[in-house]
């Protein structure tokens, strides 16, 4: 599956994991493996802030990140689970947030010039003919941004599904670069 590169039992990256029956506290923390587990799905899950922030003012959503932030701060010492967990759901929600305003600014350029070339080409007729290709064009548009959040959303709530239950979780091509190139 995509962005699943999840590790199974009797892997020692996840806590709990090499331990038998998972009683001995996760990397030396003092924590439970499920209490880091419960943690870091909590940061993966946070992405359920942006969706709610955004709805309620849109410049909310910028908001919704600083949660796994915090996290990662404070984690960053006494967990590198979380940690790791927290900065890779701050990234992907930071990416999903860029690349959504990225793609509605490029959508509503193009629902304007449709809209302003049928406009201009109505003048001989030819433009009525575009008129339904503008309006098709922005009825697309509108479902393409409500949908991607969706998206965007259900696959981070898996992801804090996966690490809810144990098991390892890298965001497609976040997860990868983060574990090159971040050292935790």
């Amino acid at each position: 599956m995509i962005g699943d590169s999840s590790e199974m039992i009797g892997d020692d990256s996840v806590p709990g994991r090499a331990a038998e029956g998972g009683q001995e506290a996760a990397g030396g923390t003092g924590m439970q493996p499920t209490e880091e587990w419960t943690t870091a799905a909590l940061a993966h899950a946070s992405v359920l802030l942006v969706l709610v922030l955004g709805m309620a003012g849109g410049v909310g959503a910028l908001l919704g990140p600083i949660v796994p932030l915090v996290m990662y701060l404070g984690y960053r010492d006494r967990s590198r689970f979380i940690a790791f967990h927290a900065l890779q759901s701050f990234i992907y929600q930071l990416v999903c947030i860029l690349l959504y305003i990225v793609l509605a600014v490029v959508l509503i350029i193009l629902i304007v010039m449709a809209w302003v070339v049928s406009g201009l080409l109505s003048a001989v007729l030819i433009g009525l003919l575009l008129m339904p290709f503008a309006l098709v064009l922005t009825l697309m548009a509108i479902l393409l941004l409500i949908c991607t959040p969706c998206v965007w959303i259900g696959y981070g709530l898996y992801a804090a599904y996966r690490v809810y239950q144990g098991q390892d979780f890298r965001y497609w091509l976040i997860g990868e670069w983060m574990e090159r190139e971040v050292r935790l």
